[in-house]
């Protein structure tokens, strides 16, 4: 009986490729880019890279955010799969075979949609791993290392992940099998639309997780100091859209039917109408479209405005072109440092332009809070820093505001 399954199961996928092959790709695709970004997160040669352990972190928080997307937007492609299957297993019951041998059956073409799945995405990411690297190598404008390596953490985070994606899967289509009726599979491609059902809760609910997201996103401070928050709202916002999308359109389309006045029209009754019924079916899909988009245009607008934005950022952090800091002791010490580096640069032809000269005071200490400051212990500390103290009269040539 083992064979037998193995072979129905084997000739379901074969029959049906014209919608099992875009599932395998789109779920190959799905690993590919978590592979990647993985491999990226935990790449010792980025972390050792400046600027890389930002970006490292930055890419351990994509992980996660492709692991609920891939989650959510595999589910979808899997709606369209079952219902091309629900005549073909409707047919196996009224034949005689019962639910459970059914369920062996998708647990069998489960196991080898995710073979495949993982066999391709796996490999295309080992593949493109290497020009993922020399890509964020050319963007921290650091040196290349040649040689492909392989992530073995990464491997085995997709191989879990896309794994529990995968019985999630086919424990939702099980669960459809289990409650459905023989005859109803059978007929289910002439079925009519049966009326989408309004869901006023998850409407409101997914109103509720976008105005939080970016109350939240709008009141962070420090974008680089609250990536924990951020990502938070990055999800909540996913969420919300497909809320909104799915329930949220379709209680949008009732409350027009009940204006009376702007649903019995001849420019509104037909369009109403449809749209609740195409955007149950397809408000997942517009979903996806919609993150998708929204991805593409806040990564396009970023780079961008980090590149355009590149020259003022450095003028703002370092507004001179020359920075020397002397630690000296006694009388005549700063009219020879002065005097030494004006020498310096009329040999080069340049004259000093906007000069500002300050003494200040530098002492380590442990920041207590609130305004509170203690010198530092013989012993490392975590929480050491180091106070700057400004006599009064340079207070206003620092910060152009005089001290109080």
């Amino acid at each position: 009986m083992t064979f037998l399954y193995t072979k129905l199961a084997a000739q379901g996928i074969r029959r049906n490729a014209r919608t099992y092959i875009p599932f395998i790709l789109t779920a190959a695709c799905m690993v590919m880019v978590f592979y990647i970004t993985s491999f990226l997160s935990s790449s010792s040669f980025i972390t050792n890279m400046s600027g890389g352990q930002t970006l490292s972190m930055l890419l351990s928080l994509g992980t996660g955010i492709m692991v609920v997307f891939s989650a959510i937007f595999l589910f979808y492609t899997n709606s369209f799969l079952i219902r091309r299957r629900n005549k073909e297993l409707g047919l196996y019951n009224i034949l005689g075979m019962g639910k459970l041998s059914i369920a062996r059956i998708l647990l069998r073409e489960s196991l080898m949609v995710y073979a495949m799945s993982m066999t391709a995405g796996l490999g295309l990411g080992i593949l493109f791993s290497k020009l993922a690297e020399l890509a964020a190598v050319k963007i921290l404008s650091s040196g290349a290392v040649y040689g492909l390596s392989v992530s073995l953490d990464a491997i085995v985070g997709a191989l879990v992940w896309y794994a529990a994606i995968f019985a999630a899967i086919l424990l939702n289509t099980l669960r459809q099998i289990h409650f459905s009726n023989p005859v109803a599979l059978l007929r289910s491609e002439t079925e009519g639309e049966r009326p989408p059902k309004t869901n006023v809760p998850a409407a409101v609910i997914g109103l509720i997780l976008l105005g939080g997201a970016y109350f939240m996103a709008l009141t962070i401070k420090d974008p680089m100091g609250a990536l924990l928050v951020f990502f938070i709202a990055v999800l909540m916002v996913i969420a919300a859209t497909y809320l909104l999308f799915v329930a949220g359109s379709v209680v949008m389309c009732r409350l027009l039917k009940r204006n009376k006045n702007y649903y019995y029209s001849t420019n509104h009754f037909v369009s109403v109408s449809q749209m609740a019924y195409r955007m149950k079916r397809n408000g997942a899909g517009l979903a996806s479209i919609c993150i998708l988009s929204t991805m593409v245009l806040v990564t396009v607008s970023t780079t961008t405005c980090l590149f355009i934005g590149e020259e003022d950022l450095l003028a703002k952090r370092y507004p001179r072109d020359l920075n020397y800091t002397v630690l000296y002791s006694g009388d005549g010490a700063e009219e020879a440092v002065t005097e030494f580096f004006e020498n310096k640069l009329s040999e080069q032809g340049y004259a000093p332009v906007d000069v500002m000269a300050y003494h200040s005071l530098q002492i380590s200490g442990i920041s207590l809070g609130g305004g509170k400051f203690r010198l530092t212990p013989d012993r490392y500390s975590d929480e050491v820093c180091a106070l700057y103290i400004i006599p009064a009269e340079y207070c206003e040539l620092i910060t152009g505001t005089a001290a109080a």
